[in-house]
């Protein structure tokens, strides 16, 4: 397994590394991110902007808007959130790709006490409350699984920011987004900051595989910033202009 560890927080840089690896590497190994970005709202490939995020709000409050290449819904994520990522070669339908991540998540929190549960396709669920949502890729023979960890985010910001869709809150009794999703962090038997949840985080998900860092050559890291300027920072594709 290829593990990709690094301190950069901006989202269009991650999302970057994910293509990179997905179109431009063949190997067979696995590929495991662990991830944050600074306030951002994370758009599913088919949405439009202004029907999703109060871009007011956003702007007012320096909340970054990317599109990623993924579909499903948008996302708040700030320095309280974990972001996940598991590259793999495409070898079972990409819903099988999918239940194995959210399995691999959900028995890394219950090793650390935190008894979640998946709920359809996408979602894990926390006490009834939503604190993670996967989406996926494919790229020629590799598949791109990812999603976010709700630790210890700002809820208030993320339920200003995101604009509630009511036909999916209705059918389900919930009245706001504010009231559907909950942090992990208050269900930890021991309280762990963010960057410290992270680790843990990474050594059960690491503890069975062995694995290298990857450490990016000044041609790969070209390869990536080239992809994050064409696509994840501009504006055209963020906005579909």
């Amino acid at each position: 397994m290829i593990f990709v560890e690094c301190d950069c927080k901006r989202a269009a840089f991650h999302f970057s590394v994910e293509e990179f690896f997905t179109r431009h590497v063949k190997n067979e190994e696995p590929v495991l991110m662990l991830w944050q970005a600074d306030k951002t709202v994370m758009l599913g490939n088919n949405q439009v902007a202004d029907a999703e995020v109060n871009t007011e709000f956003a702007g007012k409050s320096g909340i970054v808007i990317i599109r990623r290449s993924s579909g499903g819904g948008a996302i708040y994520t700030d320095l309280g959130t974990v972001l996940f990522t598991f590259i793999t070669p495409l070898i079972y339908e990409p819903v099988i790709h999918r239940e194995n991540a959210a399995v691999r998540i959900i028995k890394a929190l219950a090793s650390m006490g935190v008894n979640a549960s998946r709920e359809g396709k996408n979602d894990i669920l926390l006490d009834g409350k939503k604190i993670s949502g996967l989406a996926q890729y494919t790229v020629d023979n590799h598949i791109c699984t990812h999603g976010s960890l709700l630790y210890n985010t700002d809820l208030e910001t993320l339920t200003n920011v995101l604009i509630a869709n009511e036909s999916k809150l209705a059918p389900k009794g919930i009245t706001s987004i504010r009231s559907r999703v909950t942090n992990i962090k208050p269900y930890m038997n021991t309280q762990l900051t963010t960057g410290e949840f992270i680790g843990k985080l990474k050594d059960i998900l690491l503890s069975d595989n062995d694995y290298s860092i990857f450490l990016p050559t000044s041609d790969e890291i070209d390869k990536i910033n080239k992809i994050a300027a064409e696509k994840y920072e501009n504006r055209m594709w963020n906005y579909r202009m």
